[in-house]
C-alpha cells in the first residue's frame, strides 16, 4: 500500500480514495490489510468515527467481506477492537448489497456473522477474547438464534471463552439472545468447568446464569 493511502487510512480522510481510479481490492499492506482494515485498526474505541468506513464501502463494497493474510474480515477487527458502531455500519452495507435477500433467502448478515479466521474465530469469538460487551449484545442480536457457533481451532466456543473470563455480561447476552448455544471448550471441559475454575469474581454470576439457562431449556 503506497504510504500516501495508508497515511489516509489511518486518518479517515476519504478524498484520495476518490481521486485513485484503481481497484481498491489491490490495495493492501503486507499483512494484506485493506484500507478498512487499517482505518478500523487505527480508531479508538471511545472516538471511534464510522464515517470513513461508511464512505469507502460506498466507492469499493466488496471490502466489507476481503479479509487479511489472518483471514479477518472488516467485522471481525471491528468486534476484537470493540467498535460496536462500525459493526452496526457493516451491517448496514451487508443488508444494502446488490442480491442480498429481502424476503426468504439467505439473510447477509447472517451469513457474514459465521465466517471464520485461520483461527476459526467468528466475530463472536474476538469479541469474546477481547471482552467486548456493546459489540457481543449487537452481534448476538443480530445474529441468527438457531445458529451454534462452533469452537474454534483451540477447541473454545463463544460461551466457554465468556466463562473462563468470568464475563456475566456477555455471558447472560449470548443466552438471552441464542437459541442453540455450543458450551464446549478444549479437553472435553464445557462453559461450566470454564466457570468454576476461573479466579474471576464474576464467576458465581457466570455459573448461576449458565446453569439456570440450561435446566431451563431441558
Amino acid at each position: 500500500m503506497d504510504p500516501y493511502l495508508f497515511k489516509a487510512a489511518v486518518e479517515g480522510n476519504v478524498v484520495p480514495f476518490r481521486k485513485e481510479r484503481q481497484n481498491f481490492e489491490q490495495v493492501v499492506t503486507q499483512l494484506r490489510d485493506t484500507i478498512l482494515h487499517v482505518n478500523i485498526k487505527s480508531q479508538n474505541e471511545a472516538m471511534a468515527s464510522t464515517i470513513f468506513v461508511y464512505q469507502i464501502l460506498n466507492i469499493c463494497p466488496s471490502l466489507l467481506l476481503q479479509v487479511n493474510a489472518n483471514g479477518d474480515t472488516p467485522l471481525h477487527v471491528a468486534a476484537k477492537f470493540g467498535h460496536s458502531a462500525m459493526v452496526e455500519i457493516l451491517f448496514q452495507h451487508s443488508r444494502a448489497q446488490p442480491g442480498a435477500s429481502q424476503s426468504g433467502g439467505l439473510n447477509p448478515v447472517w451469513e457474514m456473522l459465521k465466517m471464520t479466521n485461520k483461527e476459526e474465530n467468528a466475530a463472536l469469538h474476538e469479541a469474546v477474547l477481547y471482552g467486548s460487551l456493546e459489540v457481543v449484545k449487537v452481534l448476538t442480536r443480530e445474529g441468527d438464534p438457531d445458529f451454534s457457533y462452533s469452537a474454534n481451532s483451540y477447541g473454545e466456543t463463544p460461551l466457554y471463552l465468556a466463562a473462563a473470563r468470568g464475563s456475566p455480561g456477555i455471558v447472560v447476552a449470548i443466552l438471552g439472545s441464542c437459541r442453540a448455544v455450543a458450551h464446549g471448550g478444549p479437553g472435553g471441559k464445557t462453559a461450566l468447568h470454564a466457570a468454576v475454575m476461573s479466579k474471576n469474581l464474576g464467576n458465581a454470576l457466570v455459573m448461576a446464569s449458565i446453569c439456570k439457562f440450561f435446566f431451563r431449556r431441558n
